[in-house]
């Protein structure tokens, strides 16, 4: 980050040196981000789909509890000393099949919960990066009908938490006009 800042500084410095004026422009990509329509939009659909895998999780759970408690009865079964030997192995073989059962449960709830999440995951990056890309194109749209030459996000931070842009004059700042372009379409 330090190598990119020094670059742009470095740029903007030799332009300054060879008497050419840099017109400089400030967003914040963040802002743009999470004022998006779509982002809101998106972020919406993704909470259906956690509600709704949260739903079948919850089934899944359940099913396993009546297989438990199907286990419970039959180990109490097992234990019962009016059963006859042979009631009582045949007892035992279904407790054992049960245990499988809930074993066999316990694998698709983990294997369920691990690909919902990665689904989930991609789903958000795909989103994101998509709508990064249509608001960088309003940017780089605006940023050029205002003449300029360099364009900073104000949103970034270095490695050691502090903001990249120390100071950026508010004239420069287009994020208000970028904002009110890219949520155009919204539906009402």
């Amino acid at each position: 980050m330090k190598n990119i800042i020094a670059s742009i500084l470095g740029f903007a410095f030799f332009g300054l040196s060879l008497g050419a004026e840099v017109k400089i422009i400030t967003v914040d990509l963040t802002k743009l981000y999470n004022e998006y329509y779509k982002t809101k939009e998106a972020s919406e659909k993704i909470q259906n789909s956690i509600d709704k895998a949260k739903e079948q999780q919850e089934e899944l759970v359940a099913t396993g509890q009546t297989l438990v408690e199907d286990f419970k009865d039959i180990m109490e079964m097992v234990e019962n000393p009016a059963l006859t030997d042979e009631a009582r192995t045949k007892a035992q073989s279904d407790a054992e099949l049960k245990r499988q059962e809930i074993l066999e449960k316990e694998r698709d709830v983990q294997q369920f919960q691990a690909n919902t999440q990665r689904s989930l995951q991609q789903r958000q990056r795909t989103y994101r990066d998509l709508f990064i890309d249509e608001i960088k194109g309003v940017v780089l749209e605006v940023g050029r009908e205002r003449g300029g030459d360099l364009i900073l996000d104000l949103s970034g931070v270095t490695a050691v938490g502090v903001p990249a842009v120390i100071f950026a004059d508010p004239a420069w700042d287009i994020t208000d006009i970028v904002l009110e372009r890219i949520n155009a379409n919204a539906p009402e």
